[in-house]
């Protein structure tokens, strides 16, 4: 495979292109949030609440004018509807089972000085809570860890929302009764650039799912960083902007059980290190659990990748996964290896000038995945592929399934030999 020393002219083009289609402009130093686009095959949708529930609405026509002033209101089982605008609020929600959803546009929470508890802009502690349609942006604390959601109670679920340039995304506890789901959301341009925060920030939870998701653009943290005891990461894009300096794309530092599958994750030329997923690099030998990694399209542009590093004892199990760009090592450490396909980036991809990771026609990457699951099996072909909206695409396959997170033939365009 062909090394790439540098980020090619063309190429950091369409990546600061694509960085901009979802509103980020390293010059200007602002970023507005990608919506969800209304045709993508799988998206949010604003689904009706459970029957019998009390309806709180903020905004500057309603009774509460402010986020905080409904949480203070506030009682088990309600729905508050926050009008799209702009809030300098910070928020202690407390109740159980509530649902905050954004209205009538995304509702955008901007940081004051001062956060709630010193910790995020809003804090949850509530359980079982949703959060919908909502961005958060420049929470900071004196500890160098404000979040836009501290996530302190007994599970959070969020769709649809967007953290940038916080110190980091999302930051829960290290409670194992809590757990964090999060769909169709971006975090973009998170970190203080110590290396300690990160766009998302998961601690030692039970149970964490991300799918349908976008992170870009860490400032020197991680794309997504878990200590969660079990890990499920589908269908999302993981991808560095042009000028980025996330770390890991992926760090599952304590191991624990964790299944990786049709996700594209690109690492940028401005990484400082060289593994793109990373497990168990702080428990080591001690750590238990195993990493699945099925069905991934990785891409480095850094120079000598590693693309996974394992310093678990259990191996790696790795199905079906297509990896290129830069030359470097397959994985480091312990692995199970089945199926899997380095190409090089002039042949193995549709377009990697347009950031299209589907293997083009002729690809070693077509028909080519190795039989080792049924559909809906950890291993198995995904049901769906990652999307350049925040959702998900239907996979199809004609024949059998393609190496990586992508099908060559979802568009209806023809496999090379076919009509």
């Amino acid at each position: 495979m062909s090394s790439i020393p540098a980020l090619t002219p063309a190429l950091a083009a369409l990546l600061a292109a694509a960085a901009l289609c979802t509103g980020w402009s390293p010059a200007a130093g602002a970023h507005a949030c990608q919506d969800v686009a209304v045709d993508a095959p799988v998206r949010w949708i604003a689904a009706p609440y459970p029957a019998g529930r009390r309806l709180l609405k903020v905004g500057p026509q309603h009774e509460f004018k402010t986020p905080s002033a409904a949480a203070a209101t506030s009682r088990d089982g309600d729905v508050i509807e926050i009008e799209a605008g702009e809030y300098t609020d910070t928020a202690l929600w407390t109740r159980n089972e509530l649902w905050i959803r954004g209205v009538n546009g995304r509702p955008h929470m901007r940081a004051p000085a001062r956060l709630t508890q010193s910790k995020a802009i809003w804090v949850i502690s509530g359980r079982n809570v949703t959060v919908e349609n909502v961005e958060f942006s420049g929470a900071k604390v004196p500890a160098r860890n404000g979040a836009g959601i501290r996530a302190q109670g007994k599970g959070l679920t969020v769709r649809a929302a967007c953290f940038r340039g916080n110190e980091n995304g999302i930051l829960t506890t290290n409670k194992p009764d809590n757990w964090l789901v999060v769909e169709f959301s971006e975090f973009a341009r998170n970190g203080h650039g110590d290396g300690k925060s990160h766009n998302l920030y998961v601690g030692r939870v039970g149970h964490f799912e991300m799918r349908y998701s976008y992170s870009h653009g860490a400032q020197v943290g991680h794309l997504v960083k878990s200590r969660a005891l079990r890990n499920l990461i589908e269908f999302n894009r993981l991808v560095d902007d042009s000028d980025g300096s996330a770390s890991y794309e992926i760090d599952l530092p304590s191991g624990g059980d964790a299944l990786v599958r049709g996700n594209l994750i690109v690492q940028g030329q401005g990484s400082p290190n060289q593994t793109i997923v990373s497990f168990a690099a702080e428990a080591k030998e001690k750590a238990t659990g195993r990493l699945v990694l099925a069905f991934n399209t990785l891409y480095s542009l850094r120079r000598n990748p590693v693309f996974v590093t394992n310093r678990a004892p259990a191996p790696v199990v790795a199905v079906n996964n297509a990896y290129g760009g830069a030359a470097g090592r397959w994985i480091n450490g312990p692995s199970e290896d089945v199926g899997n396909v380095q190409v090089s980036p002039d042949r193995g991809f549709r377009n990697v000038s347009a950031l299209d990771f589907r293997p083009a026609a002729g690809s070693a990457l077509v028909d080519a995945a190795t039989k080792s699951g049924a559909a809906g099996d950890e291993t198995g072909p995904p049901s769906f592929e990652p999307s350049v909206n925040l959702g998900g695409s239907p996979r199809r396959s004609l024949g059998a399934p393609d190496v990586g997170a992508f099908e060559c033939c979802t568009t209806g365009q023809p496999r090379a030999g076919t009509r």
